[in-house]
């Protein structure tokens, strides 16, 4: 056979217990669960940052916080001129290599491009009906009450969640829904993504590297219905529940609006499994699924992902591997996925790039545990580090203290000074902190060596447009 086909598929927000075939009890993904019967599973996958723009630097570049860069300030985290990503390592080697992504973070300015021969996102094409915005959706009179009402978004955020905040906050996204919703949906991306592999060169093997957003918040109305899962399917309901989230306060059925989101994501994924088999290619190609980070749905009195927030309900991902020969094998060692440069290399017989992140394992399908996992996280506020074996985590913030500033407040305090541990086999829930000095000697060393102040982390010329703020902030993004 000739080289495989690799296909990379990330979901934004996915987390690991929240899967069909890690033991979740909702049918949640039956396309995944049923590709975990011919695949590869990395039980301890970990992300290299609890936020895009720290974890796809990771898998794309084997890169972390501490040696990558930054774009216009320094929380929005770059990958630096010249890097190496897997995607430049495969056309070096001869694959042709696509990108269809649709989050704003992911620009060309910051080098996610760097190394595609073909990169496309939806979120900075500047084409309502691209990124799956109703056709006419932008009149006049709508642009006008959009701005009025966006002027109040900072307001309904601050305000205590009354029916009133709440009914405003909908009205806001309601209009949203109208014009142009904060994420494009999966399906119009994996439209994309199948329309760019129609076009591609079919005496290459390729790479293609594509995004999905719906496990986002805000979560679109129209994924949660078709994913079947809710309570309701009332595009109100879901936009007023929503409102809860947004105010920070306990959402139980936001969970479920969650599930019913990955539901359909799982379907987006089926449709691309689907294409690959009517073309003819499914068993010459590679399919790896991962996040690029998880979700905290209140754990710690908090929703989303946040800088510094280094519990695995952010850290911990699933990761999945189908290839052409269909091995299935289950693995629980832990696994970076800044090494997936690594594992892609091995699997498809070509030598080992020039990537940061090392594991120092001559294969990674067995389940010695013998290198360290790293995860960090640089903003204005410092350096915080992670560092892990399957027994034991790590965690140390360098910089000015985690206190009551920061949204997960007393969770993180012990963060700081130096450090804390987590025992993760007594207390894989990370409740239990223990003193720093509980974790070997070599994680403490490893994360006093890797840590950086953030005037260290070396800067790209430009600076973010008002536009692409306005994007970021809409989808939590700028604090």
């Amino acid at each position: 056979m000739s080289s495989p086909n690799i296909l990379l598929l990330t979901v934004d927000c996915l987390r690991y217990d929240h899967c069909g075939f890690n033991g979740y009890t909702k049918p949640t993904t039956p396309t995944l669960t049923e590709l975990t019967q011919s695949s590869l599973v990395f039980d301890t996958a970990v992300a290299t940052g609890p936020y895009t723009p720290e974890s796809v630097p990771g898998f794309l570049a084997g890169l972390h916080g501490y040696n990558s860069a930054y774009y216009s300030d320094v929380d929005w985290t770059a990958i630096p001129n010249d890097a190496e990503t897997l995607a430049s390592h495969f056309r070096d080697a001869g694959w042709e290599t696509i990108a269809t992504i649709s989050n704003p973070q992911l620009t060309t300015e910051r080098n996610f491009d760097t190394g595609f021969d073909s990169f496309r996102n939806l979120r900075t094409e500047d084409t309502q009906t691209e990124i799956g915005n109703p056709p006419g959706s932008a009149g006049p009179l709508r642009e006008r009450v959009s701005s009025v009402l966006y002027s109040f978004r900072d307001r309904i955020r601050s305000m205590e969640n009354t029916t009133l905040s709440s009914a405003l906050y909908a009205l806001y996204r309601y209009q949203q829904l109208r014009t142009d919703w904060p994420t494009t949906r999966g399906k119009v991306v994996v439209d994309r993504l199948l329309d760019n592999l129609n076009t591609r060169d079919r005496e290459q093997p390729f790479f293609a590297w594509t995004h999905l957003m719906d496990l986002h918040a805000p979560l679109h109305p129209d994924s949660i219905r078709e994913g079947g899962l809710a309570w309701s399917d009332a595009t109100a309901r879901h936009l007023l529940t929503d409102a809860g989230r947004m105010a920070n306060q306990h959402t139980p059925a936001y969970e479920t609006m969650y599930d019913s989101a990955l539901r359909h994501v799982d379907a987006q994924i089926a449709r691309i499994i689907d294409y690959l088999q009517e073309e003819g290619v499914w068993d010459e190609t590679i399919l790896v699924v991962t996040a690029d980070h998880g979700e905290a749905l209140f754990e710690r009195g908090v929703y989303g992902h946040q800088y510094h927030n280094m519990f695995d309900e952010l850290l911990h991902v699933p990761f999945l591997i189908r290839t052409p020969n269909e091995t299935a094998e289950r693995f629980d060692a832990p696994f970076s996925l800044a090494w997936l440069h690594e594992l892609l290399a091995d699997l498809v017989n070509i030598d080992r790039g020039p990537f940061p992140a090392k594991s120092g394992r001559s294969s990674h399908l067995d389940d010695e545990d013998c290198a360290i996992v790293l995860s960090d996280s640089v903003s204005h506020r410092g350096h915080t580090v992670t560092a892990r074996t399957a027994c034991h985590k790590f965690v140390r913030h360098f910089g000015e203290p985690l206190y009551h500033e920061h949204q997960l407040a007393s969770a993180v305090e012990p963060f700081n000074g130096e450090g804390v541990t987590y025992d993760l086999r007594a207390d894989p829930a990370e409740h239990l902190p223990l003193d720093a000095t509980e974790s070997p000697a070599n994680l403490r060393e490893l994360a006093a060596d890797v840590h950086v102040h953030p005037s260290e982390i070396p800067s790209l010329t430009g600076e973010l447009d008002t536009e692409t703020k306005a994007r970021l902030e809409d989808l939590g993004y700028v604090e």
